[in-house]
């Protein structure tokens, strides 16, 4: 396992610093650096059920890349986060949990519970890729990171981003709307991530402020 780790950190690496080039060379026409999306608020509520395609690069020893398929259920709330892993027919593979003030929590399937603070490390335990949930948060809404390289359609909705050597890409329903239906990672040939959304729910609106009753003999 430490040196799989090893050699993940140090392929990553490698492909990150080669992939730093200057913005005119990534060849987006009509691409700007600015973040797009309505529902691009930091801390946004969501909740959306996926099926996920993970295409990860073949670990020492091995001939062929690995392939997994399933289902992802994913709940943020003001309490935090809930991530629900199964396989193709929905059967549990792990558990990821997070309070906002708290440790990140996974239980897998065989019962066995892993505490820790690094959600890349416990998701590579659960799926053996250890992707960027807070980054992945973002994207998932379709909210590339300021400073992002970003392509985006007549509406507005981004299409394509280049974001610290990740390739995005986004697909929407023809509704009028920032939720995708479609979702593409890539970290070159490190791994490959495709959700198809299969639900989106509205986040909770805001409450409004309640207004008091002014006295009748106020000034």
């Amino acid at each position: 396992m430490k040196s799989w780790r090893l050699f993940w950190q140090l392929m990553t690496a490698s492909l990150l610093s080669a992939c730093v080039i200057p913005a005119t060379q990534h060849g987006m026409g009509g691409a700007s650096s600015r973040q797009v999306g309505a529902g691009c608020r930091e801390g946004e509520h969501f909740s959306f059920a996926a099926r996920f395609a993970l295409t990860l690069v073949a670990r020492p020893g091995e001939k062929a890349p690995r392939q997994f398929s399933g289902r992802l259920e994913w709940q943020r709330d003001a309490a935090g986060d809930q991530l629900f892993i199964a396989d193709p027919l929905g059967r549990g593979i792990a558990t990821l949990r997070h309070s906002r003030a708290g440790p990140f929590f996974l239980k897998r399937a065989d019962g066995v519970e892993r505490r820790g603070d690094d959600p890349e490390s416990l998701l590579d335990e659960a799926l053996g890729a250890p992707l960027p949930l807070a980054e992945l948060a973002a994207w998932v809404r379709a909210c590339p990171n300021p400073g992002a390289l970003v392509e985006t359609d007549a509406a507005g909705r981004p299409t394509r981003a280049r974001e610290s050597g990740w390739l995005l890409a986004w697909r929407y329903a023809d509704a009028p709307t920032d939720r995708p239906i479609r979702f593409d990672a890539s970290l070159e040939s490190v791994l490959k991530l495709r959700l198809a959304f299969e639900h989106w729910e509205a986040p909770p609106e805001e409450e409004a402020p309640v207004s008091l009753p002014v006295p009748r003999n106020a000034p």
